[in-house]
């Protein structure tokens, strides 16, 4: 920096700086690549064996592109429907929407992210989730790496009266259960993003 830089000179460089800074921010985007995928693993025996699945069926409501990745998600909503659940084992899926999911009220659940804090890399969000005529907030954690948005919690079934569900799922499933369903659900979403700084699209 010249020695002659100073007094106004001074002021009117990093005003200048502080000015492009700002609007190279400014002209940064989030985009969402893909929609958004529901995950989650229940657990059965009194081992507490893990058992993952999915929906096959997921319609998202919200922003596809927006300046900040909260401003991306926040509002965001997704239905399932619960006769598309996946665990990839066509007989257990049956089962699941038979003896579980049938058992409740509503053949969809609704998830809507209600608040979130944090940066473009790691954060907190809570989603709200109505299922069998109950909305829950659930707290998540999320992470952003390699292109990815994954964000995970739990829920607990009995928060949304499924206490016939599971009897009725423990009792129906009783050999491979080993007569026992735990009540708490590790869930998540995630999905494919891409960031925009200054790019002419």
């Amino acid at each position: 920096m010249p020695a002659q830089l100073q007094g106004e000179d001074m002021n009117r460089f990093f005003m200048t700086l502080l000015a492009t800074v700002t609007l190279l921010q400014a002209e940064c985007s989030v985009e969402m690549l893909s929609t958004p995928e529901v995950e989650w693993t229940a657990y059965k025996t009194p081992r507490k064996i893990g058992v993952d699945g999915g929906f096959l069926a997921t319609v998202y409501h919200g922003k596809r592109e927006a300046m900040s990745l909260s401003a991306l998600l926040l509002k965001g909503q997704v239905q399932l429907e619960v006769n598309n659940v996946d665990t990839k084992d066509p007989f257990r899926d049956a089962k699941l929407v038979q003896f579980f999911f049938n058992m409740m009220q509503g053949a969809v659940i609704d998830a809507d992210v209600r608040s979130i804090k944090g940066d473009e890399k790691s954060g907190s969000l809570v989603v709200n989730v109505s299922m069998n005529n109950k909305a829950i907030d659930i707290p998540l954690k999320y992470e952003v790496k390699d292109g990815t948005f994954r964000a995970k919690g739990v829920l607990n079934l009995l928060d949304f009266n499924a206490q016939e569900p599971l009897k009725m799922l423990t009792l129906n499933c009783y050999a491979p259960h080993e007569g026992k369903t735990w009540e708490d659900v590790a869930v998540g979403f995630s999905f494919k993003l891409r960031r925009h700084c200054g790019e002419k699209k």
